[in-house]
């Protein structure tokens, strides 16, 4: 039996990824679409704003790559940049957001079809990709996870530490339980193991890690000097 290709697994998650960042915004009482934000507490309109901003800089990549042109300069370290991000669309309104939202994510969709299945899951292929990995952690990582991390930073802003848990294990476990990579797996699991050791859940924090170390091996160089995993050291 053949292996079951991974684009189309990939393209579903970025999909399912959108249906839900959006399912959940737009569940939320208009007042709190419509809400100015602060530095430290952020709307969910901010939120929005911030995860279009990291993507449109994913889709500059990779149509840069699909180009045969150099990469976009370097902006900065995310720490300099997100708060430039937050004043910059701090008071723009909800249906401007949303819409550019959809729209990023169309883009990377469709830049995302014009990849083959090796330009997409082997090692080293890109030499802009993060340390040799393959280019769906770049995609998985700036769309997936990294909607999961602000859908879990709303709920836990509003002391809804039980939604941030489930928003997480489900998320995760989305991906665990596909036809993935085990080096996807593993790296959905290693930063589930992260939410749980910063957030008092030490009994799952541990078999949660050794089994992401199983799958995704890589995770063990980095993880002693891990500070959301302090507890665990």
């Amino acid at each position: 039996m053949s292996k079951q290709a991974f684009k189309p697994i990939l393209l579903d998650l970025l999909r399912q990824a959108q249906a839900d960042q959006n399912a959940f915004f737009q569940g939320l009482p208009s007042a709190e679409l419509a809400a100015i934000g602060e530095p430290d507490r952020w709307s969910a309109k901010d939120h929005v704003a911030h995860l279009s901003f990291w993507r449109q800089r994913l889709v500059l990549k990779l149509q840069a790559q699909l180009r045969q042109e150099p990469q976009p300069e370097e902006i900065g370290h995310f720490e300099q940049i997100n708060p430039v991000v937050f004043e910059e669309n701090r008071y723009r309104a909800w249906p401007d957001i949303l819409a550019e939202s959809n729209q990023v994510y169309a883009d990377l969709i469709a830049l995302t079809e014009q990849f083959s299945e090796e330009d997409l899951t082997a090692f080293k292929r890109f030499d802009w990709a993060q340390e040799g990995m393959p280019l769906y952690l770049s995609f998985m990582g700036n769309c997936y996870e990294h909607t999961q991390i602000h859908l879990g930073y709303y709920l836990l802003d509003r002391h809804d530490v039980a939604g941030a848990l489930h928003t997480y294990e489900a998320w995760a476990g989305r991906v665990v339980e596909g036809e993935v990579p085990d080096t996807l797996k593993g790296y959905m699991l290693y930063n589930l193991a992260c939410f749980y050791a910063t957030h008092d859940q030490l009994e799952k924090a541990k078999p949660t890690l050794q089994q992401a170390f199983e799958l995704y091996p890589e995770s063990r160089e980095f993880a002693p000097t891990d500070p959301d995993l302090v507890e665990l050291h």
